[in-house]
């Protein structure tokens, strides 16, 4: 791939034709971006790639617990009415 360039609206446009990226065009710096506008954007999606990891996280921390539960197995003893057996639920 060729760098990009975020000062020339061709750039853009080679960008956006491109066929073996359709979203590029979505990632691609505006063009004529000021450094103060690029810094503000940078920001941006730092803290939402931080809200992404986290989530991600989250998720496998979630996956690992549920892995660990597959060997409880549950049980519900039952019995005639007053034979005075406990109804057990775990």
């Amino acid at each position: 791939m060729k760098p990009l360039k975020n000062d020339n609206k061709e750039n853009l446009d080679e960008i956006i034709n491109n066929t073996y990226d359709p979203f590029a065009a979505f990632i691609a710096p505006p063009p004529g971006e000021t450094p103060a506008e690029k810094s503000v954007r940078e920001r941006r999606e730092a803290e939402a790639q931080r809200i992404s990891d986290k989530i991600d996280e989250d998720i496998r921390h979630e996956r690992e617990s549920q892995k660990q539960q597959k060997g409880i197995v549950r049980v519900l003893l039952l019995g005639q009415s007053e034979s005075g057996e406990p109804n057990l639920f775990l």
